[in-house]
């Protein structure tokens, strides 16, 4: 019985895949079903509103019901993006049935998955009125997370007419015109054409698996449309600052920069270097950007930088006093200049590397960061583990590193301050 994941890949039929991270750490079985799209204005509003229809798919009653005859099962429904992607994700986690003697437990919760994914037989108008309602409210309640409000206000800004400027949760005002029966129709073309990535952790066998997820996820499909080609960096114009006034005691500060480097699903560019970059920069505690301008200078609350691997973007964004924010930004420039010369010290290489190997070669044990992971390199249809990953940014010299900073260009500032 493996204790470390092993992950076994598997195309069912054209465009599903059976992903199988075989693990003995566990005393349930998890599932991660993952019917995903390019992401495009409107249509992601209809992806966002089936997502909701489908997670509405059973009464509340029935489903509680439902859950405690799996023994405590977990299930949830999400629209997510990922890069130029979207995606509705179905998890149900269930206690792996060995230690209970009692079997058809994954079949049942495995059917059950089937079921809320193929909808049912139609899409209701009142319950279409009422998920539009629902999804609005939420989307309008994402406010309260000052910081997540500002991180989408930038990308919007940034990315105007690129995926990464769409949310995931559609555009309230695209949600009027949404009929029901047409909402169905988009569903099951969907359904007979999109990518379908089904994930199972636990301690099982391909052998045991696969028939199942055959018999249960293999439908009657279209033939999948193309895989569209790599987006190139959108070029960039002059740096823009937003500012945006709202009742806010702390400031938030996002500054956006391309980073010019995309995602490689072969694993031949420069994306190791700007992994290791990014957690020199600001990824993680005893970064540049903390020591300098919190610790030292004491010109923020808070301070770190994350990278979007899949659209090429790199953002830092910082809880400030407004008045300070010329200030801080200029002096994130300069910290960025720095290290655009060279100017990194071997220790900070070295402190990043070490916490970068923990991660990666941890994720074999961390069902949701290795679902994430491999998601990711399917989309792009990579095969790069978290292994191959570490060995190329062991391979990560400071020249490397020099280059990768010499590709940062800024290209949008956005400030959420109060009066």
């Amino acid at each position: 019985m493996p204790t470390a994941g092993e992950l076994t890949r598997v195309q069912l039929v054209d465009g599903v895949y059976l992903h199988l991270h075989r693990i003995g750490l566990y005393k349930t079985i998890r599932v991660d079903v993952c019917l995903s799209t390019p992401l495009a204005a409107p249509r992601h509003s209809r992806v966002a509103l089936s997502s909701r229809l489908l997670a509405r798919g059973t009464d509340v009653q029935s489903l509680n019901r439902f859950i405690d005859d799996l023994y405590g099962a977990h299930y949830s429904v999400q629209v997510e993006r990922l890069g130029a992607h979207q995606f509705i994700h179905l998890c149900l986690e269930v206690v792996d049935e060995n230690f209970l003697g009692e079997k058809q437990i994954l079949e049942r919760g495995l059917t059950f998955l089937r079921a809320v994914l193929r909808g049912g037989s139609a899409f209701h108008r009142d319950q279409l009125a009422r998920e539009k309602h629902r999804l609005a409210q939420q989307i309008a309640d994402g406010f309260n997370d000052r910081l997540g409000y500002a991180q989408r206000r930038c990308s919007e800004e940034m990315c105007r007419g690129e995926p990464p400027g769409l949310s995931p949760l559609g555009n309230p005002a695209d949600f009027a015109a949404v009929q029901a029966d047409q909402l169905w129709a988009f569903h099951r073309e969907r359904l007979a054409t999109d990518r379908l990535d089904l994930f199972v952790s636990g301690d099982l066998r391909l052998a045991q698996i696969q028939p199942l997820m055959e018999s249960l996820f293999t439908w009657q499909r279209a033939a999948s449309p193309p895989r569209p080609r790599p987006r190139q960096p959108r070029s960039v114009g002059p740096r823009r600052e937003i500012f945006e006034c709202q009742a806010v005691r702390e400031a938030k500060m996002v500054l956006g920069y391309r980073t010019q480097v995309a995602y490689d699903a072969n694993g031949t560019n420069d994306y190791p270097a700007l992994v290791l970059l990014n957690l020199i920069l600001g990824g993680d505690g005893p970064s540049r950007l903390l020591k300098q301008l919190r610790e030292e200078e004491g010109l923020c609350y808070y301070i770190a930088s994350h990278i979007e691997a899949l659209s090429g973007l790199l953002f830092v964004t910082a809880g400030i006093e407004a008045a300070a924010y010329p200030e801080v930004r200029d002096k994130v420039e300069q910290e960025l200049d720095s290290l655009r010369a060279g100017a990194f010290d071997s220790r900070a290489i070295e402190a990043a590397r070490h916490l970068l190997r923990a991660r990666l070669l941890g994720l074999a044990e961390d069902r949701e960061g290795f679902f994430r992971y491999q998601l990711r390199e399917g989309l792009v249809g990579g095969r790069q583990s978290p292994e191959t990953l570490w060995q190329r940014i062991e391979q990560v010299g400071v020249e490397d590193l020099t280059r990768v900073a010499g590709g940062l260009v800024a290209d949008t500032a956005f400030l959420l301050h109060g009066t």
